[in-house]
C-alpha cells in the first residue's frame, strides 16, 4: 500500500498572555508523507483551558484537509 498521497495534522495549543490573563489559542500544521509542512494556521478564539484549544486545532486541521480533498494518515 503506497503512502505518497497521505497527509497528517499536527495540532497544538499555544499559550500566551492576553491583557494579563494566560489563555490558549489553537494552532495546526498539515504535513505531507515525508513530514514537510504544506500549510499552517492559528485559530482566532481564546480558551482558558488547553484541552479546548487543542481540540479546536485538531478539528480545524482536519476540516482543512477535507476542503483540500486529500487522504489522511490514520
Amino acid at each position: 500500500m503506497e503512502n505518497h498521497s497521505k497527509y497528517r495534522v499536527v495540532a497544538k495549543a499555544v499559550k500566551y498572555d492576553n491583557a494579563g490573563e494566560q489563555v490558549y489559542r489553537s494552532s495546526y500544521r498539515i504535513l505531507d508523507h515525508i513530514g514537510e509542512e504544506i500549510e499552517a494556521s492559528t485559530g482566532t478564539n481564546d480558551f482558558v483551558d488547553i484541552t479546548s484549544a487543542f481540540n479546536e486545532a485538531f478539528a480545524l486541521g482536519h476540516e482543512r484537509l477535507r476542503e483540500l480533498g486529500v487522504d489522511t494518515i490514520q
